[in-house]
């Protein structure tokens, strides 16, 4: 899967201190089931690229757990969604936090940005995607992606070939894609509790709580899971004061499932 951000903002290379990530170089980093690239195809003064590869294992997949025919059969090597945003996480954590030790006067400067996705799993479609990215001040461009271009009359997939424009600080633009991304594909491949709602508060800070989809994004950036969801709503409404009542909904998350493997062995012991 592939996310690239680009901008014509000049020096356009100052892309690369707000990355963290040197355009004459290619570096890489290790993720649960894979790894994450960040190269430049381009980097001059009028335009610059940062692409971000990520090659997920299907191996690495397998021992993550699932159902028999989700482990072997599945989009998530290639299609945008949660693992694209993990790999985000992972390639950009310092740009993710806003902090630019070499150039910190950058990370407050708007850039004239443009992302594209090429294969995004969007649930809902292009409508779903302008619903998040356009009050952002996105401009979305989000292209059905078909089943198979060989068969027409089978009709369109839940992909989109996405591309946004917009002029952003860096770091928003990365916290946007953090959260919509896995919003957007609604199937998180690991288990959503509190902590991932605290992760959610914190990529949206200064701007979910004032989104008209707040409560959809949550939903499904969490899965749907009731108490968490709650809880992320109840703190985007009040602040940083959390509810009795939120705290009291969380304590009530059951534990993660005991794997089918654990409950054998214990069988058997």
């Amino acid at each position: 899967m592939l996310l690239t951000i680009t901008t014509t903002r000049n020096p356009a290379t100052d892309l690369g201190f707000l990355l963290h990530k040197h355009p004459e170089k290619a570096q890489s980093v290790a993720l649960s089931a894979g790894t994450a690239h960040v190269f430049y195809p381009e980097a001059g003064a009028a335009r610059c690229t940062a692409a971000l590869f990520v090659e997920i294992d299907p191996v690495g997949l397998v021992r993550g757990g699932g159902t028999a025919l989700t482990q072997y059969v599945n989009d998530r090597p290639y299609a945008g969604g949660s693992y694209l945003a993990v790999a985000l996480r992972a390639a950009y954590t310092t740009a993710l936090a806003g902090r630019c030790t070499a150039r910190p006067e950058l990370v407050d400067e708007l850039f004239d940005l443009e992302v594209r996705v090429p294969s995004l799993s969007a649930r809902g479609g292009p409508e779903a995607v302008r619903k998040l990215f356009e009050p952002l001040g996105w401009h979305v461009a989000a292209t059905p992606i078909p089943l198979d271009p060989q068969f027409p009359q089978w009709g369109e997939s839940r992909y989109v070939d996405l591309t946004l424009t917009g002029t952003h600080r860096v770091g928003d633009a990365l916290r946007h894609l953090y959260v919509l991304l896995p919003a957007l594909d609604g199937d998180k491949h690991y288990w959503v509790g509190q902590d991932e709602a605290d992760k959610l508060l914190r990529a949206g800070e200064g701007w979910l709580a004032g989104h008209p989809e707040r409560e959809l994004i949550a939903n499904r950036y969490l899965e749907r899971r009731r108490p968490v969801v709650n809880y992320a709503l109840s703190r985007l409404a009040e602040g940083d004061d959390v509810p009795a009542e939120a705290e009291a909904r969380v304590t009530e998350l059951p534990d993660r499932p005991e794997s089918l493997a654990a409950q054998r062995h214990g069988s058997v012991l």
